[in-house]
């Protein structure tokens, strides 16, 4: 087993990239986004950067936290003060620099990146795997396929999955739900008089909000916010348009902060599956005979973390799977 497809290319789709790259396979990861992170997204609006997905990360596991050791001395994390919320190593919240999104060209070095690319199809037949996108298959053929992707996009996949029985796989993962989210950027000429990190009171409009513009290696003088709506209101709004959303969201943020200033900058982003509330409760999925998986943070939970052991506990399956070929 060499050549290895990977469907997503947010943090579980990265850290598989670079466990396999590492073990010496071929991997080709398909992603429909512009660019690798998945949720570490960061809008980029000339010298403003606004971290509109996952905000930091938390570490409690050994594994990502040897991985950090080497991400913070190559340059690619900083700890975040402002969001720290107790002492010691566990209350560090920790950033990409200088975006949320810079960790995943470092994971994915070695693997071939296809961004733009949906996979609407996979299937196998005498040569291996197939995968296929609006324009019809891909011209490469792949000893196994591996999809990161949330559940209910992986379901649709895996129940219409050609020449493999996958429904299993898809009938699993519909157990995943997840909560939405609609996020606001704003930035603002002048500074805002409140704190850099703020959470609120569960069932209003708001959730949390923070002033981007102070993490690590920002231009603090861009003043620079992101404003993330509470799960549900944003799921009760989820199919406004994005002018819609800015309105009601600007005009709960001015309340809740006193600002009189008008934003220089302002925008929406929709995430349908931002946060996982009921996961799988199992670190993946593998068919080590049909060569199929699954890792995401749907399997183990909502943080960063939870999505990078899922991937790197597939890793450990498919390489077991490898080893027995000999």
């Amino acid at each position: 087993m060499r050549n290895i497809a990977v469907i997503g290319a947010g943090m579980a789709g990265c850290a598989l990239a670079r466990r396999l790259v590492d073990a010496g396979l071929s991997v080709h990861v398909f992603d429909k986004g512009r660019a690798a992170g998945g949720r570490m997204a960061t809008r980029v609006d000339g010298r403003r950067r606004f971290d509109h997905g996952a905000q930091f990360m938390s570490i409690r596991g050994n594994r990502l936290a040897a991985m950090l050791v080497d991400w913070q001395r190559a340059g690619g994390v900083a700890p975040w003060p402002q969001a720290t919320r107790s002492s010691g190593e566990g209350g560090v919240r920790w950033v990409g620099v200088p975006g949320m999104n810079a960790l995943a060209p470092r994971l994915l070095w070695g693997a071939e990146v296809s961004n733009g690319t949906t996979v609407s199809a996979i299937g196998a037949d005498r040569l291996g795997w197939w995968l296929a996108c609006g324009s019809g298959r891909l011209p490469d053929c792949f000893d196994a396929v591996l999809v990161t992707i949330p559940a209910p996009q992986a379901a649709g996949l895996f129940a219409n999955c050609a020449g493999v029985d996958a429904t299993h796989f898809a009938e699993t993962v519909r157990r995943i739900r997840y909560a939405p989210c609609w996020t606001l950027m704003l930035s603002f000429d002048v500074r805002l008089d409140a704190a850099d990190c703020l959470r609120f009171e569960p069932g209003g409009v708001l959730n949390w909000a923070a002033r981007d513009s102070c993490k690590p290696q920002r231009d603090a003088a861009s003043e620079c916010w992101v404003v993330h709506a509470d799960p549900q209101w944003s799921a009760a709004h989820l199919e406004l348009s994005p002018g819609q959303i800015v309105s009601l969201l600007f005009e709960a943020f001015a309340a809740a902060l006193g600002v009189t200033a008008a934003p220089v900058h302002q925008a929406a982003h929709r995430w349908r599956h931002a946060r996982v509330v009921e996961p799988l409760g199992q670190d993946c999925l593998w068919d080590g005979v049909n060569r199929i998986g699954y890792a995401s943070d749907g399997c183990l939970g909502e943080r960063i973390e939870d999505a990078f052991d899922s991937a790197n506990a597939l890793a450990d399956r498919v390489l077991q799977t490898g080893a027995g070929d000999g």
